[in-house]
């Protein structure tokens, strides 16, 4: 997530909790109770929990997500409405300060003034980290009741983001580069956004497939619904470039948030804390419910996380261990999918 987004949870979660109908009662500035971080100088106990159980997730369960990810030092930045805190940097990086009086499990961490904080990969010294808002922070912005255990993934999400930086750092930056094309891109024009909404139906209804064979043929469906969508609104290659770029940045994290929450809620000792859940929260599902239902009325890049979600996920399950066949550099998901999906020679 970039500055001019804003953060990645916030963003998302208040366009989730508008669409959805969700709104509950929104609170007044005027009477609302301070943000409990505001008077915070160190990590709260079950911050600190939850950075402890996202990263034994990371450890244990990453390398199913990419190669590589499980091993990947990453630190990661949680930030309140004062202060942002750096946890997994051994030395202490200007302006940062050490936190005398706290530590993680023994482990010191380091903390600034809040300096425009945003929920994404940062850049600390020479090392990329993963940066989010604390769960109090995030709290305090929207009407809806967030577990630890979402808001644990959510910091994954952003540390794949440094992951992202750190393995592909030219193609990082050339998807970062595409957001200069947003503002140029048919968002509103509503045959564009009903050729979105078709593409979505059709990804979720691959991934609701019974057989492979029929999640295959849907999924080439929706291959030829994007290239009959692009043909009409004459797309340039720039356009063409931005969807797949984002696809790639913000798809390929929206998989890992999702794939950590299901590989916890299926093995509970990996992060025993946190209280994964079989089923997967209210956020995530409904996920699933905009790329089915309302894709092409997902503004900015909102749609793309879905997209490229699903996409990923199909690959998931039509080529397991596809992730061992190329490089996230060299990843185009749609490109990786039409290979995929060709006609078997028994179809």
């Amino acid at each position: 997530m970039r500055g001019h987004r804003g953060a990645v949870g916030l963003a998302v979660l208040l366009s989730l909790t508008i669409t959805s109908g969700q709104t509950g009662a929104w609170p007044d500035p005027q009477t609302q109770t301070p943000d409990p971080a505001l008077s915070q100088s160190t990590l709260s106990a079950e911050d600190k929990t939850e950075i402890v159980e996202a990263l034994r997730l990371k450890k244990e369960a990453g390398d199913q997500i990419w190669p590589g990810l499980a091993g990947a030092d990453i630190p990661v930045v949680v930030y309140n409405s004062v202060y942002e805190f750096l946890i997994g940097y051994e030395n202490l990086p200007q302006p940062w300060e050490l936190v005398t009086a706290d530590d993680i499990q023994g482990a010191k961490y380091f903390r600034r003034a809040a300096r425009e904080p945003q929920s994404f990969a940062v850049k600390i010294g020479e090392r990329w980290a993963g940066s989010i808002a604390s769960l109090d922070l995030m709290q305090s912005k929207i009407p809806l009741k967030l577990g630890r255990d979402f808001h644990a993934v959510v910091v994954l999400h952003e540390m794949f983001h440094a992951f992202q930086a750190v393995q592909a750092p030219k193609r990082f930056k050339q998807a970062l580069s595409s957001y200069k094309a947003e503002g140029r891109y048919p968002f509103k024009d509503k045959e564009f956004a009903a050729a979105w909404t078709e593409e979505g139906a059709t990804l979720a209804q691959a991934l609701k497939a019974e057989q492979d064979a029929v999640a295959r043929r849907l999924a080439g469906r929706f291959l030829e619904i994007r290239k009959t969508r692009r043909a009409r609104a004459e797309l340039s290659r720039v356009l063409t470039d931005y969807e797949r770029e984002l696809e790639w940045l913000e798809g390929m994290a929206k998989r890992a948030e999702i794939r950590f929450y299901e590989i916890a809620g299926a093995r509970p000792d990996l992060a025993p804390t946190l209280k994964f859940s079989p089923v997967l929260p209210f956020l995530l599902q409904y996920d699933f419910v905009r790329l089915e239902k309302q894709l092409g009325a997902q503004g900015g890049d909102l749609r793309f996380y879905l997209s490229g979600m699903a996409q990923a996920r199909l690959l998931d399950r039509l080529r397991p261990g596809w992730q061992s066949k190329t490089t996230l550099e060299a990843l185009i998901l749609e490109d990786f999918l039409a290979a995929v999906v060709a006609p078997w020679p028994d179809e």
